[in-house]
């Protein structure tokens, strides 16, 4: 979509130039530049719940009708002064777009406040059945629901991209996450046919919804509501925690590889127990940055920031869920700030 230069009336002007260098600075890890620092609050962990909408059970596309849209566009995140994250709007956050695009059930639990994707019965065993399953009615719903909130939000926020999962993601919730791993073993080739026809999926949505919101100022805005150059995207990979380096990177780095070279600016979501394939992570030329979900089940931070540190030397780095202002402080006197972004937990 056309190029949008003009400036947020939420916000005064000064200060979204200020926003825009920090942010440019953070994926070049301009020497001497300081670190983001954003805020996530508690009521932006599930969206629906702040909407006037009910839905308990399966989800198709068809139950994104004019009235749950009307309800959607109609919230919006207060802005805090202190936030150095853009305000964006996530379309129908945590919708499992990609999933759901890929071929899984999905079902939405507004009470529970849970989306989650399921295999639809019997599980694909070739790369045709796979293809098969294909759901094109959920990628129309995502631009029409992106168009809406372009609409909807005018100039007062800008609209960032939903969570689309990667490949490896995507397949574990067609066929589950025994079958993904045994086939490493036993299936290994048709794993990665399968793996490298949905990056092709994946990227495709990338795109329909990317070409569905304005640029802002020659960019877009991240899941994470970081403004980068061009097309800025955000991968992910949950499913290695799953699995052993040497399956990540021969099997299922190659599709993320593909991803992340479609685009100008991308970064993948990782968690903090899967952190044995970091030094993978760090080979990919194509990744411009990782984002680290703190697990409060995984290894101390005080143990993982050397490994940030090597991080750092050559890709920018999200932590997200730090828990307070105090944690925040302690890791930038402890990590180099240059290409750093801190997510802080606010009124949890």
């Amino acid at each position: 979509m056309s190029d949008n230069n003009r400036w947020l009336v939420t916000l005064p002007q000064c200060r979204q130039k200020e926003m825009l260098a920090k942010h440019a600075a953070f994926w070049t890890r301009e020497p001497g530049s300081a670190a983001l620092l954003g805020y996530v609050t508690e009521s932006s962990r599930f969206p629906l719940q702040n909407l006037d909408i009910q839905h308990e059970g399966a989800f198709t596309p068809q139950d994104i009708t004019a009235e749950f849209l009307r309800a959607d566009t109609s919230y919006r995140e207060p802005i805090l002064p202190e936030d150095e994250l853009f305000p964006a709007k996530t379309p129908l956050a945590p919708i499992p777009w990609s999933e759901g695009y890929c071929g899984a059930d999905i079902f939405l639990y507004t009470k529970s406040r849970t989306a989650r994707a399921k295999s639809p019965g019997k599980p694909p065993e070739s790369l045709e059945e796979l293809q098969a399953m294909l759901q094109p009615a959920w990628l129309d719903k995502l631009v029409e629901s992106t168009k809406a909130n372009v609409s909807a939000a005018a100039d007062k926020s800008l609209v960032c991209e939903s969570i689309l999962r990667g490949p490896g993601d995507c397949l574990e919730s067609l066929i589950g996450a025994q079958t993904l791993c045994l086939w490493c073993y036993d299936k290994p080739e048709l794993l990665m046919d399968m793996l490298d026809w949905l990056a092709d999926c994946l990227i495709r949505l990338h795109k329909a919804q990317l070409a569905a919101t304005p640029h802002f100022h020659g960019g877009t805005v991240n899941r994470y509501h970081v403004w980068g150059p061009e097309e800025n995207i955000m991968t992910a990979a949950d499913v290695a925690v799953l699995l052993s380096p040497t399956h990540f990177r021969d099997i299922f780095l190659p599709s993320y590889r593909k991803i992340a070279r479609s685009f100008k600016t991308a970064g993948i979501h990782f968690h903090t127990a899967a952190r044995q394939h970091a030094t993978a992570l760090m080979e990919m030329d194509e990744l411009d940055a990782i984002e680290w979900g703190l697990d409060s089940m995984g290894p101390p931070l005080e143990e993982l920031l050397p490994l940030f540190a090597r991080i750092l030397q050559n890709k920018s780095v999200i932590l997200k869920n730090v828990i307070n202002e105090s944690q925040a402080e302690m890791i930038r006197k402890k990590l180099p700030n240059e290409g750093l972004c801190l997510i802080i937990r606010k009124n949890y």
